[in-house]
Parts: structure tokens; sequence; C-alpha cells
């Protein structure tokens, strides 16, 4: 039972948390999901990287293929779910340098990736690695 608990405990000390130190996910796909047709565009190949908890506050920075940094303030703390396909997520709530309100969904699959959600599901871009 004893060997039982520690394995459970190195398993889940693995995963990627949001509320864990500084980790980095880097995705090499993205696509965009148009609220006009309420439709997924085509998978594009692109480099993007995320790092989570850059600072004490839980801040996030976005390394865009174009070689910018963007930075999202962390305003609200983490919501864990399952997502309808049954996938396993973190999400925070950030304020991105133009002010807008955005949501962060960290999936523990890489395939899935991560959302950044605009608004009221607004519209959302999505990146994974394949």
């Amino acid at each position: 039972m004893k060997l039982v608990l520690i394995i459970s405990i190195l398993i889940f000390s693995t995963f990627d948390s949001f509320s864990q130190d500084k980790f980095r996910k880097d995705y090499n796909h993205v696509a965009v999901y148009y609220t006009a047709t309420e439709e997924w565009g085509e998978w594009v190949q692109a480099d993007n990287t995320f790092i989570i908890n850059i600072n004490e506050r839980g801040d996030v920075a976005h390394l865009l293929p174009s070689g910018e940094t963007s930075i999202y303030r962390k305003i609200e703390g983490l919501e864990e779910g399952y997502a309808t396909t049954g996938e396993h997520y973190q999400m925070i709530s950030v304020i991105d340098e133009a002010g807008d309100v955005l949501r962060i969904q960290l999936f523990d699959d890489r395939s899935v990736g991560l959302k950044i959600i605009f608004g009221n599901n607004s519209g959302m871009i999505q990146f994974a690695w394949f």
C-alpha cells in the first residue's frame, strides 16, 4: 500500500500545473476558431512557446513565431476540469497588453495543447504539438 501511495505521488508531481514553479510549453501548430462560421480553421505549422509562472503573480509569457513576446497578467486563480471529449485541463484568466480579458486553458495532453479563449467565447486560438 505504501508503494502505491509513493508511486501515485511521483506520477502526479510530474504534471505541469499553473500553480507550480515556472515551466515551459512548446507547440508547433496553431488553429483559429472563427466565430462567424463556428468552425475551426486548418492547422498551420508555427512554433509558439509559453512560459507559465514567469513571476510570483503567475503571469504567462508567449513567445510568438515573429520573435516578439506577449505578456499575459494573471487576474484570476486556477480552475480545473475535463473537456467534453474527456481531456483534463487547467484554466486561468489573464489580461493581455491591450487590456482584454482572456482565458488560457492548458491541457495535460500536448497534442490537445493550449487554448487562448477571447472574451465570452468570442474566439479561440489553439496551440498543439504533433
